[in-house]
């Protein structure tokens, strides 16, 4: 071959060379645009085959926090949390959202989001929901972005604050079924006493089907110095005994408190306490995951929370390397130099900039 079929072979050979080196630099996954029948901006993420945009065992049993802000994102990474729960504002466009999400995956985070407000309402006449155009928008923006954990579905739905408030587990099958219907993401609800509601009757029993993952807590930390470690071993066991019984399939997540509330006269733990508290529930294997309650609050509701304590981080960060890291079967992913574009396509009728 001489020269000047060289440089034939290398002129034929150059585009592809050239698409490989971007992509192994900047390795954007494939968009693609889905019409919105809800009107407005649409963001769809395509990532490669190779990444994983859904939770895999290698992150489970998580170890997670809730309420961080995008700004303290790389703070709780580096005390060994690898899920936050966070609000997702109703009234916000798609690139806000899916700019939270992308910051959190820069981390190596999971996100568990919830549109507040929630966007879906019970006809209790028919026992059909409604989820409106936003929470579609919503659904369909987050749905395939690999840093989702998974959306949330209710929150205290037996009882909905308020005596005669509640979803039945009817209500909530319901609910579940509804947005599997618009996006195929994992649904999270934090229901709180599978034993207890069960007690109440068939309609307050847990059931498939109503999320994926199930979340129930116990706060033993009470503000005369008390720790009710002899109920929450109590607690636990019964939670489970009742899960296995009703909705065998779902994952359980725990939520563990490090937050002080007046009115329910909760303090906040000591670090043996959260380290006590962590091998607790962490010796279960029925727990897939497991917050500490709160990260940080933003009204009076909670007036002390986790970030306000910085000597407690040390144990924070114990726990995660010597209790739960040892549970999975690798080590969580860390994070990658992997970008996800996404494709917008904004409606006729929307101006969601």
């Amino acid at each position: 071959m001489n020269q000047s079929d060289n440089r034939i072979v290398l002129i034929r050979w150059a585009p592809f060379v050239i698409f490989l080196v971007f992509a192994t630099l900047f390795g954007s996954g494939f968009a693609e645009t889905r019409s919105d029948e809800t009107g407005g901006l649409q963001m769809d993420y395509r990532p490669q085959a190779t990444v994983e945009s859904r939770v895999d065992s290698s992150w489970l049993p998580f170890y997670g926090t809730q309420f961080v802000p995008i700004h303290e994102l790389s703070t709780v990474r580096r005390l060994g949390f690898t899920v936050v729960l966070n609000n997702f504002d109703y009234e916000a466009t798609p690139r806000e959202w899916i700019a939270y999400l992308d910051a959190a995956r820069a981390q190596g985070l999971k996100v568990i989001a919830w549109l507040w407000p929630e966007g879906w309402k019970l006809d209790r006449r028919t026992g059909a929901w409604t989820i409106d155009a936003q929470a579609q928008r919503f659904l369909r923006t987050v749905s395939s972005h690999p840093a989702l954990f998974a959306v949330y579905g209710l929150h205290e739905p037996y009882w909905n604050e308020c005596e005669g408030c509640g979803y039945t587990t009817a209500h909530q099958q319901a609910l579940y079924r509804a947005i599997k219907a618009i996006a195929p993401v994992p649904v999270y609800s934090e229901i709180n006493g599978f034993a207890f509601w069960a007690e109440q009757g068939a309609a307050t029993t847990i059931a498939p089907g109503m999320c994926d993952y199930c979340q129930t807590a116990f706060y033993p930390f009470m503000s005369n110095g008390a720790y009710k470690r002899k109920e929450l071993l109590n607690h636990i066991q019964d939670e489970i005994a009742a899960l296995r019984r009703y909705a065998p399939d779902v994952r359980l997540v725990w939520t563990m408190q490090s937050m002080a509330h007046r009115g329910d006269r909760l303090r906040m733990p000591t670090a043996d306490e959260m380290r006590d508290y962590a091998r607790i529930v962490y010796a279960h294997p029925e727990v897939v995951g497991a917050w500490w309650y709160m990260w940080r609050w933003d009204n009076e509701l909670y007036h002390d929370y986790l970030a306000n304590h910085p000597e407690l981080y040390p144990a924070v960060r114990e726990i995660a390397q010597t209790v739960v890291a040892p549970l999975r079967p690798t080590p969580t992913p860390v994070p990658t130099t992997t970008r996800y574009l996404p494709t917008v396509s904004a409606s006729l009728h929307g101006n969601n900039n």
